[in-house]
């Protein structure tokens, strides 16, 4: 009786643990970098396009510091260089869309409370109306400036020239210095949600190796849930992947391994949809049981299979991360992976049938955890998918 109550405060204290670990994620405070450049690199390529655009700026006629010209390079250098290009033109179009108005502004009707606010009010509407996105704030920030600053012509096009100035300077450096290709990145980031969907698999395994537990199996199931954000994440490294190599002088170097990413993070997000319908068959089954779970001998296959199918998903992960970018990696330890959980599925659809009938309803959820286990399966092995490099090893 006390090493049953010991077991169930462990079993306790180990759900309590992960619903913690859950919200609070220590893996990123020792996370190494994942924009797949140099340490510094993208500081430094933002830096020498500040101190270019001043440089050039102050050739401009005018007294005030050119600071709008450093500030819109420092703006503008992002982590892609088609979001440099693209950021650029929106910051050049909402400079340009505020210094007309508040030229118009200043002769129609001068300085005013009631001025600055239609202003304001005129310039964010035009900023959504041109959808210039995240720098439509400029349209009023620039009208208001060139606005108290006087609203002559000489001050609105030296806030043009410096605005262009930046924005020049910021796409030509990070076009010619390096410019940054994240497919690694992405590739590490496609790897890691696979290892996540596997711990989740031996996470339920190591439950039924102790005994069967419904609060268990419900925890289990929660972070099969949770495992959408991560699949989000991953998808954002790929999107950035992709970014980074539009409109890049080095795609033709690197390679352009973008359809192979995206076709793996579909079947991995596929996957998750199946490991969450997995743990939500355990939790059914707990229900149909009465809490008493299946048989040891069921309970034991099962488990089985949880490992078997944790180290497919696992070496898929890692077959796609081994293969961009490079050459297609070896596919042999993916297969055997694969052939391992058929051959675990296998035995545990013998367990079912060969199963006591004392809980009929038990028979629909059987029928459920065989269906997900086949989807899963499917959706792992190259040949039923439309990734490369699907040449099965003799």
């Amino acid at each position: 009786m006390g090493g049953e109550r010991a077991g169930s405060r462990r079993r306790r204290l180990r759900r309590s643990a992960r619903r913690l670990a859950r919200r609070v994620d220590l893996r990123r405070l020792v996370s190494r970098r994942r924009d797949g450049s140099p340490l510094g690199l993208v500081t430094a390529k933002t830096t020498l396009a500040a101190v270019i655009s001043w440089e050039l700026a102050l050739r401009l006629p005018g007294t005030q510091p050119p600071v709008l010209a450093p500030l819109t390079a420092l703006l503008v250098t992002q982590l892609t260089l088609v979001k440099t290009i693209t950021g650029s033109l929106q910051r050049v179009a909402s400079v340009t869309a505020g210094v007309l108005l508040a030229l118009g502004v200043a002769d129609l009707l001068g300085l005013h409370w009631w001025s600055v606010g239609l202003v304001v009010f005129v310039s964010l509407a035009v900023g959504q109306v041109l959808k210039l996105g995240s720098h439509r704030v400029e349209v009023p920030v620039s009208a208001l400036l060139v606005l108290t600053l006087g609203g002559t012509a000489g001050v609105a096009r030296t806030r043009v020239l410096e605005t262009l100035i930046g924005a020049g300077v910021g796409v030509v450096v990070n076009a010619f210095l390096v410019p940054p290709v994240y497919i690694r990145p992405a590739g590490d980031a496609i790897y890691e949600l696979a290892d996540h969907m596997a711990g989740v698999l031996e996470g339920a395994a190591a439950d039924l190796a102790e005994g069967w537990s419904g609060e268990d199996a419900y925890e289990r199931l929660l972070e099969a849930r949770e495992l959408d954000a991560e699949v989000r994440d991953a998808g954002e490294a790929v999107s950035q992947a992709e970014d980074s190599l539009r409109l890049n002088p080095r795609r033709r170097l690197v390679g352009d391994p973008s359809d192979e990413l995206r076709e793996g993070l579909t079947s991995l997000e596929h996957s998750v949809i199946l490991i969450r319908g997995l743990c939500r068959s355990l939790v059914e089954l707990d229900t149909v049981t009465g809490g008493r779970g299946p048989g040891s001998p069921l309970q034991a296959a099962l488990g089985r299979v949880l490992v078997e199918l944790a180290d497919a998903v696992r070496a898929f992960g890692e077959h796609l991360a081994a293969s961009v970018p490079g050459p297609p990696a070896n596919q042999a330890p993916l297969y055997r992976a694969l052939a391992r959980a058929r051959v675990a599925r296998d035995q545990l659809a013998k367990e079912m049938a060969a199963g006591p009938g004392e809980a009929p309803r038990a028979w629909q959820v059987h029928g459920y955890l065989l269906a997900n286990i086949d989807r899963l399966l499917s959706e792992l092995d190259p040949e039923g998918q439309t990734w490369p490099g699907t040449i099965r090893p003799d």
